[in-house]
């Protein structure tokens, strides 16, 4: 029998858990101490999941599309703000959109299983201070001096203008103001948020890129900077068009897992 590898046992392991414990919350009324669910919240992530095989290498996970051989994820997105001090890159439609450049219709739990599936390895390192080793998010505030660790990932952003197709890497439509230059190359990682309390917080709050240390977020910009939300703002030289979709691709760059 083939084995199945690694890091799709973990995926699976992860969809069977939540969808347990959705289904046990569906039959139990909701505690006063649980968080209040977002219009777009786990359940609905989980009722609306449609998984399809587009080919081979390429499945789509609600709006999010893996694609197996390059390594990455693909998800549709849109210019949010424009100008003004930023904490987030992307978040959800129900998001801090008012302090995001960017946001989205796709679900952070349908990024982070496709994620997994891809080999990241997600939130439970015992170094990072608020992991699911112990429950409760731990002493990261945001913003913060200390570094989040994860998966490397590199993130690109395409859309279709006029003159013909656009691609820039995020990190240049970010402009870092101290420093009058765009953010740092290479300071992304994918650190999967945290599951507290059996609630999956980027889900629940819709952080998915932050430019500042945040433990909820799916993925933090650990370059120079990461502890300061006065110095980020969008860089008017390359943003999309408002109102123009475009497309987010994010890319592990870690060395491919083992089956």
């Amino acid at each position: 029998m083939e084995q199945v590898p690694r890091t799709t046992r973990v995926a699976l392991c992860l969809f069977f858990y939540l969808t347990t414990w959705i289904v046990s919350a569906r039959q139990s009324p909701p505690s006063a101490t649980n968080f209040t669910l977002p219009n777009e919240g786990p359940t609905n992530a989980l009722s609306n999941a449609q998984v399809r095989r587009i080919s081979a290498d390429v499945l789509e996970i609600g709006k999010v599309r893996l694609d197996q051989r390059k390594r990455s994820i693909t998800l549709p997105a849109v210019l949010d703000k424009e100008k003004g001090f930023m904490e987030y890159f992307l978040v959800t439609t129900y998001g801090k959109t008012h302090e995001s450049i960017l946001k989205t219709a796709a679900e952070p739990y349908h990024i982070h299983l496709a994620m997994l599936l891809l080999g990241a390895n997600g939130a439970g390192n015992p170094e990072f201070p608020g992991s699911p080793t112990n429950g409760v998010p731990g002493p990261v505030i945001n913003p913060s001096k200390d570094i989040i660790p994860g998966n490397k990932v590199a993130i690109t952003v395409k859309w279709v203008a006029p003159g013909g197709a656009v691609e820039h890497s995020a990190e240049e439509l970010i402009y870092k103001s101290d420093a009058q230059s765009a953010l740092q190359r290479g300071s992304w990682v994918y650190n999967g948020s945290l599951m507290v309390n059996n609630k999956f917080l980027a889900q629940m709050d819709g952080s998915i890129i932050s430019l500042v240390t945040d433990p909820v977020a799916l993925i933090n910009n650990t370059g120079p900077g990461h502890d300061n939300d006065m110095i980020w703002e969008p860089n008017s030289t390359n943003l999309p068009p408002a109102d123009l979709p475009v497309e987010v691709t994010i890319s592990l760059q870690d060395s491919a897992p083992k089956p």
